[in-house]
């Protein structure tokens, strides 16, 4: 069923995108701020939306199954989280070292 759903997905996406493009694109000079915002935030949204589905279809092409594909977006997001942590800390202990240098 898949190979059949896909199509279709992808389609109704490059539709959705082509039109946001062209709403985006639709800059004039007299345009206000907000409407450039509105165009730029809608190729945002659209993207984001678009972005795992378009990773699981290329993994999915690689041979990567979903499980695979599960597992490693797991420990990207364990070390992504991490890398925050460790940088989190850094900054307690550069504060804590300025702050007792302070007195």
């Amino acid at each position: 069923m898949l190979p059949q759903v896909l199509p279709r997905i992808f389609k109704v996406i490059s539709l959705a995108l082509s039109r946001l493009l062209e709403f985006s694109m639709q800059h004039k000079v007299g345009e206000s701020g907000q409407q450039q915002v509105t165009g730029r935030l809608a190729m945002v949204l659209a993207l984001t939306r678009c972005a795992p589905l378009l990773l699981s279809h290329a993994m999915r092409s690689r041979g990567v199954t979903l499980e695979q594909l599960e597992e490693r977006i797991l420990l990207i997001a364990e070390v992504t989280a991490r890398s925050r942590q460790q940088r989190r800390e850094r900054e307690r202990r550069r504060r804590e070292a300025s702050l007792g240098r302070g007195r």
